[in-house]
C-alpha cells in the first residue's frame, strides 16, 4: 500500500499565480510504481510513479486560425511527445491521440473510457468499481497522468487528482519510457490530457443528458474573442453530473468549472491562463470481490455484479481540486522560440471505507477492515524550454533545451482498523463500525532536471538524440510515531531514435528509451534502494497516405523494468531491489476520417508481460490483470443525403483476452463488449432547430456480465454493466 504525504504548505492560488507567471524554473517530483500491496491490505489507489513536465504552449493546431483548435475527425497529425512541433510520422515512438470528436461520438465519461480503443492500453483494470481513480496500464505497466504537459502529482496515498474528460480537447498516449524529456516516470509511459483552450472562432454549446443508474448531467462550453478583438480570447467550460454507482448503495457526483483566457499582443507572443475548480462529493466505492463466487466456483452461489463489501453508513468520500496554470510562448527570432508552462494545484480529500480483507473457509464470510484518510496536497509544476531551428551544412537541426521543476507538499491523517464480518450471501449493512485510530504524516518532495534534444534531418533521414539529468529528493515525517526519513536520487536517462520518411508517407523507425523511478526505503544493510530503471527497444513503421486523412502504425517493442523490490533471498523480513519484469509486445493501430461522413479507429495488441527475476515465487509468471491479446474496432457514419440526412450511427467492439491472478493460480475469462450510438441533427428536419442534436449512446450494449480482472492478492473487480445515455446538445 502506498504511503506518504507532506506538510500543509498553505499555498494561496492568487499569490502563487504571480510566481508561476514569472518564475523561469520548472519542478519535479519523485515516486514509486506498481508494487503490489499485500492481499490483506486495502487495495492502493493508482500506482503513482512521480514525474513532471511536458510541452509548453503549442500554438500550432489543426485549424491554423485557432491557437488551440480542435482536430477535425479522428486523425491527429502532431503530438507533444517530443515537446516540439514534430509530426507523429517523424516521432520515433509509438504515440496515440484521442481527439475531441472521437470522445464526443463515443460519449466518453472517464479517462479509462477515452482510451478503450487505443492500442497498448489496458483500461479499467479495476473494472467499474474504483471510478475515483484512473486505473489502467500501458504496455502492461503503470503510466503517469499529465495535464497540459505537466504531471498530475499525488501524495502517494489517497490524494490522487482526477480530471473530467469533458474538459479536454484531446488525450495523448505516449507509450514506453519517457524520462529523457519528462524526468522520473513510470515505465509504461504517460497520458497527457490537453484542456479545451480559447478559440478564435466563437463557440457556444449547452447540453443535458440522462441515463440508467439515475444518471443526470448538464454541460456548457463557451469560447471566442472578447468584444470581437482576436487579441483577447476566452473559454468557459463546465459540467455537473449525478448518478448511482454500479455497486449498490453508492453514488457519483461531480461539478467542475474550467475558465481560461488567452492574450496575443502580437503574432510572436501568446499567454494563456487557465483554472479549474472540481468537487467530487461522492464517488462510488473502492472495494473488491473475492474470486470464489465470481471467477471460481463457490458452493454458496454466485455474487451479483453490484455486490458491496462496505457499509453505506460508514462510507464517505469528498474531494476538492483547485488549480491555476499558464502557457506562455514567445518567438524570439526566426530560429528560436521560448516556451514556459506552469501550474499550481491544491487537492483536499476526506475518505472512509470498509473493505474486504480475507474470505473465511466457509467461502461466504468476509473478514473486513476499515480505512480512513484526510488528505491535503499542494503541488507546483514548471517546465521551461528553448527551441532552435538551424542548419549545419546539409543537416537541419531542431534542438530543444529545457529545465523543469516540481514540488509537492502534503499531509494526511490516516488509519486502519477492523470491522465486523459480512455474510456475502445475506449481507447486513447496518452494523456498528468503529472508526480507526489515525496517525499524522507529513511528506514533501522536489525534483528538477535539465534536458537537451536534437532532431537532425538529412534528406529523408531523421536522427533524434536526447539526454537528461535529474535530481530528486523526498522527506517523510510521521509525527505520531516519530519516524523520519530522507531520500535523494540522481539519474541520467538517454534516448536515441532513427526514422526514414519515404515520399509516399511510409516511415519506418527504430528507437531506444530509458526511464527511472525513485523507490523509498532501505535494504537489509540500511542502504537506500536504487531507483527502478526502465529501458525499451522499439521498431515500427508509420504510414500517412497522401491524399487521405488517415494514419496507420505498427510497433514491436521490448520493455524491461529493473531494480524492482522483492523479498530478500536471505531474510524474508527485508526487501532487495533485484526484481525484474519484462513486456514484449506488438501494437497495430489505424485511424481514418475518410470523408466528412466516416470515422474509423481500430487496434490490436499482443503483450507477453512476465516477471523475469523475483525472490517471492513470481519468477516466470504473468503480471496480473494484463491480457495477452486485445482488439477493438469502432466506426461512425453520418448520412448526408436522402430522407435520413442528418442521422449518424456508430458501433464498436472491444475484445480483452484471458488474464491471470497475482500468483497465476487461476485465470480470468476473456470478454467481448459492444458499444453503439445514434445521433440526429434536428436542423436537417427543421431550419428553426439548427444547432440542436439528439443522441443515444450505449456502452456494453448487451449487458455482458464479466470480471474485469483479479489483481493484488487475487482480489477481483466486476466490469461495467450496460450504460445507456440519452441527451440533447445545442450549438450556436
Amino acid at each position: 500500500m502506498k504511503s506518504g504525504t507532506t506538510s500543509p504548505v498553505a499555498m494561496r492560488p492568487l499569490k502563487l499565480a504571480a510566481l508561476l507567471l514569472f518564475a523561469a524554473a520548472p519542478l519535479a517530483h519523485a515516486q514509486s510504481t506498481d508494487a503490489a500491496p499485500s492481499a490483506a491490505a486495502e487495495p492502493a489507489p493508482a500506482a503513482a510513479p512521480a514525474e513532471s513536465t511536458l510541452p509548453a504552449v503549442k500554438v500550432t493546431a489543426q485549424n491554423e486560425d485557432q491557437p488551440y483548435g480542435p482536430t477535425k475527425g479522428y486523425v491527429a497529425k502532431e503530438s507533444t511527445a517530443l515537446k516540439s512541433s514534430t509530426s507523429l510520422l517523424e516521432t520515433p515512438q509509438s504515440v496515440s491521440v484521442v481527439t475531441r470528436e472521437q470522445m464526443d461520438q463515443q460519449n466518453v465519461q472517464t479517462l479509462n473510457a477515452a482510451v478503450r480503443y487505443v492500442s497498448g492500453v489496458t483500461p479499467e483494470t479495476r473494472g467499474g468499481i474504483a471510478t475515483r481513480y484512473d486505473m489502467l496500464k500501458v504496455r502492461g505497466f503503470d503510466a503517469d497522468k499529465y495535464w497540459n504537459g505537466l504531471k498530475l502529482l499525488d501524495n502517494g496515498w489517497y490524494a490522487v487528482p482526477q480530471l473530467d474528460p469533458y474538459m479536454m480537447e484531446r488525450i495523448e498516449v505516449l507509450k514506453g519510457p519517457v524520462s529523457v524529456l519528462y524526468g522520473q516516470a513510470a515505465a509504461g509511459g504517460l497520458l497527457d490530457q490537453e484542456s479545451k483552450m480559447p478559440t478564435v472562432v466563437p463557440l457556444h454549446e449547452v447540453g443535458v443528458e440522462f441515463g440508467n443508474y439515475a444518471h443526470k448531467q448538464a454541460t456548457f462550453d463557451f469560447s471566442g474573442p472578447i468584444a470581437g478583438d482576436q487579441r483577447y480570447l476566452y473559454r468557459f467550460t463546465a459540467i455537473a453530473r449525478s448518478e448511482d454507482g454500479q455497486v449498490q448503495s453508492t453514488y457519483n457526483k461531480r461539478i467542475a468549472i474550467a475558465p481560461s483566457f488567452t492574450w496575443r499582443p502580437d503574432n510572436k507572443t501568446s499567454l494563456t491562463l487557465y483554472g479549474l475548480y472540481q468537487r467530487d462529493p461522492r464517488s462510488t466505492s473502492y472495494g473488491s470481490v473475492p474470486p470464489q463466487g465470481t471467477v471460481l466456483f463457490n458452493p454458496n452461489g454466485k455474487l451479483p455484479s453490484d455486490f458491496y463489501d462496505g457499509d453505506h453508513n460508514f462510507e464517505s468520500f469528498n474531494r476538492v481540486q483547485e488549480a491555476i496554470g499558464y502557457k506562455f510562448d514567445r518567438r524570439l527570432s526566426n530560429a528560436w522560440t521560448f516556451r514556459s508552462n506552469g501550474r499550481l494545484l491544491h487537492l483536499a480529500q476526506d475518505y472512509k471505507s470498509v473493505y474486504a480483507s480475507a474470505l473465511e473457509d466457509d467461502l461466504r464470510t468476509l473478514d473486513r477492515g476499515t480505512a480512513a484518510s484526510n488528505d491535503n496536497l499542494n503541488t507546483i509544476s514548471l517546465d521551461n524550454q528553448l527551441e532552435g531551428n538551424f542548419s549545419t551544412g546539409p543537416i537541419d537541426h531542431t534542438v530543444l533545451f529545457g529545465f523543469d521543476y516540481q514540488h509537492y507538499a502534503s499531509n494526511f491523517d490516516a488509519g486502519f482498523g477492523t470491522a465486523p464480518t459480512l455474510d456475502m450471501f445475506a449481507p447486513n449493512y447496518n452494523q456498528t463500525i468503529t472508526p480507526p485510530d489515525r496517525y499524522h504524516q507529513v511528506l514533501s518532495g522536489t525534483q528538477y532536471g535539465v534536458y537537451a534534444q536534437d532532431q537532425a534531418r538529412w534528406g529523408n533521414v531523421i536522427l533524434t538524440l536526447g539526454g537528461r539529468e535529474d535530481w530528486a529528493s523526498s522527506d517523510s515525517n510521521n509525527t505520531t510515531y516519530g519516524i523520519v526519513s530522507h531520500q535523494f536520487d540522481r539519474a541520467f536517462t538517454f534516448r536515441a531514435g532513427l526514422t526514414y520518411v519515404f515520399n509516399n508517407g511510409i516511415a519506418p523507425y527504430a528507437s531506444y528509451t530509458e526511464s527511472f523511478t525513485p523507490q523509498a526505503g532501505t535494504d537489509i544493510n540500511g542502504n537506500q534502494f536504487s531507483p527502478e530503471k526502465g529501458r525499451q527497444y522499439e521498431i515500427g513503421v508509420k504510414f500517412q497516405p497522401k491524399g487521405y486523412n488517415a494514419f496507420f502504425s505498427a510497433a514491436l517493442f521490448d520493455l524491461t523494468r529493473k531494480n524492482l523490490l522483492t523479498v530478500n533471498a536471505d531474510n524474508p523480513n527485508f526487501q532487495s531491489a533485484v526484481g525484474e519484469a519484462r513486456s514484449l509486445g506488438v501494437e497495430l493501430e489505424a485511424k481514418a476520417s475518410l470523408t466528412d461522413s466516416l470515422n474509423v479507429t481500430a487496434s490490436y495488441t499482443y503483450l507477453n508481460t512476465k516477471y523475469t527475476k523475483d525472490n517471492s515465487g513470481l519468477d516466470g509468471k504473468f503480471l496480473p490483470a494484463i491480457p495477452q491479446n486485445q482488439a477493438s474496432l469502432w466506426a461512425y457514419y453520418t448520412i448526408d443525403r436522402g430522407p435520413l440526412a442528418g442521422l449518424s450511427m456508430g458501433a464498436g467492439g472491444r475484445y480483452t483476452g484471458t488474464t491471470y491472478s497475482s500468483d497465476n493460480s487461476f485465470k480470468v475469462s476473456s470478454f467481448f463488449l459492444v458499444d453503439a450510438t445514434l445521433r440526429y441533427d434536428l436542423g436537417r428536419a427543421a431550419a428553426q432547430l439548427k444547432g440542436a442534436e439528439l443522441y443515444v449512446n450505449a456502452q456494453n450494449l448487451f449487458n455482458k456480465e464479466y470480471v474485469a480482472s483479479c489483481y493484488y492478492g487475487s482480489w477481483c473487480a466486476f466490469g461495467y454493466g450496460r450504460q445507456v445515455f440519452a441527451g440533447m446538445n445545442y450549438h450556436w
